[in-house]
């Protein structure tokens, strides 16, 4: 895709210059020519860094990353649009980048992401797809809980507010809504007052509420349920309302259960493991590269490690972009716009190099045992609930 923003300053090129020094030290290996049963950790790391020296580049001055909106899911003729829901997204990758390479680039391109979303962070907690910059669309549930989720992964301290409010936010089942309806967020004048007030349910969505409420140990009841009943009637399969690939689904599920430790998700396991072996490709891929990298971190979620992985690997090394990047395509879309498909280089990059790193950790990293026990260890103490921090904020 033609890039229709950049932002280049003199830290980047010098940051890059470094990194280039460093990848010259890397071997030069095909991803086809992989060594033993398990693609080389070599190849991965040097695949892994290009891909974040791409972003480093591509992050905007401001700390957020570009979107761009499409009339095509193959994002054809994509135009630039000033999203924050999209660097939500990727900044869980670069907190997991920056977590397994505690290198400068790294942390300064988290630094600059955590920053974007708290000055963006508005009253009870709440986040805009557009972020402050654009009042016409409300605060939602979905970019509320993704932003609060990254922020609580990068070690900021975040009271619990955001979680809070949105409970205000559900059918009597306990589902949450995707629209912020309280009128103090809306125009009764906008042409879309009607739409805004509307109650929208999608699965996404409370998979990726479900995630940030348990960062902090909280299991909003009737949303595991929900989510369950879902992947049994195999609702997913062509998508939900906002996110039309059954991949992304597959994704967040996951996600919950493997890294938010949400154990009661184990009935949706069992399908959604089934589904992404059934639908891969000879090729080791899933059609395209953000449904690939999705798929690929949604089976190394839940521990899957058979020779679907390997080939995926392989297949995404192999698409990867001379620049460090990996195509563009639809991650999700909206009934607002028509056009209506958004996505970007840097969000399909940003799963691609997820999928790479916890391919690494679990087949090549040496002591992983130890690795995964000191993994274990910060992600107790990071996401542990904060009873006493909440206390404390309320007496303040």
């Amino acid at each position: 895709m033609e890039r229709k923003y950049m932002d280049v300053n003199i830290a980047n090129v010098i940051t890059i210059a470094i990194m280039v020094l460093f990848v010259s030290t890397v071997p030069v290996v095909s991803a086809k020519d992989n060594i033993g049963e398990h693609t080389n950790h070599k190849i991965i790391d040097h695949s892994i860094k290009q891909g974040l020296i791409y972003l480093n580049d591509s992050q905007l001055s401001n700390g957020q990353f570009p979107s761009y909106i499409s009339d095509s899911p193959n994002m054809n003729d994509g135009r630039y649009i000033p999203l924050l829901f999209d660097t939500t997204f990727i900044a869980h990758t670069l907190n997991l980048a920056a977590d397994t390479y505690p290198n400068e680039m790294e942390q300064k391109m988290r630094k600059k992401t955590v920053d974007y979303l708290l000055e963006n962070r508005e009253k009870h907690g709440v986040w805009r797809i557009y972020g402050k910059s654009n009042t016409f669309f409300p605060p939602d549930t979905d970019d509320t809980a993704m932003a609060f989720s990254a922020i609580v992964e990068s070690g900021e301290t975040i009271n619990d507010e955001s979680l809070d409010y949105i409970l205000n936010f559900r059918s009597p089942e306990g589902v949450f809504n995707l629209q912020i309806t309280d009128d103090e967020w809306l125009d009764p004048n906008s042409p879309l007052y009607a739409f805004f007030k509307m109650d929208i349910y999608d699965a996404v969505v409370n998979a990726d509420i479900l995630y940030a409420n348990s960062l902090r140990n909280r299991n909003p009841e009737g949303v595991v349920k929900y989510l369950n009943n879902i992947t049994k009637n195999k609702a997913f399969l062509n998508g939900t309302i906002f996110y039309p690939s059954p991949y992304v689904y597959s994704y967040v599920i996951t996600k919950a259960y493997s890294e938010g430790g949400v154990k009661d998700l184990q009935p949706s396991i069992g399908t959604l493991k089934q589904y992404m072996l059934s639908t891969q490709k000879p090729d080791g891929s899933w059609g395209n590269d953000l449904d690939s990298a999705l798929a690929t971190a949604a089976l190394l979620n839940i521990g899957y490690e058979g020779k679907s992985i390997d080939k995926a690997i392989k297949h995404i090394i192999g698409e990867q972009n001379e620049n460090g990047s990996w195509d563009a395509y639809a991650f999700y879309s909206g009934p607002v716009f028509d056009p209506s498909y958004f996505g970007s280089p840097e969000l399909t990059t940003s799963f691609n190099i997820e999928a790479l790193i916890k391919y690494n950790q679990k087949h090549n990293e040496p002591n992983e045992e130890k690795k995964t026990h000191e993994r274990e260890e910060k992600h107790n103490h990071k996401y542990k609930s904060h009873e006493g921090d909440r206390e404390q904020d309320v007496e303040n």
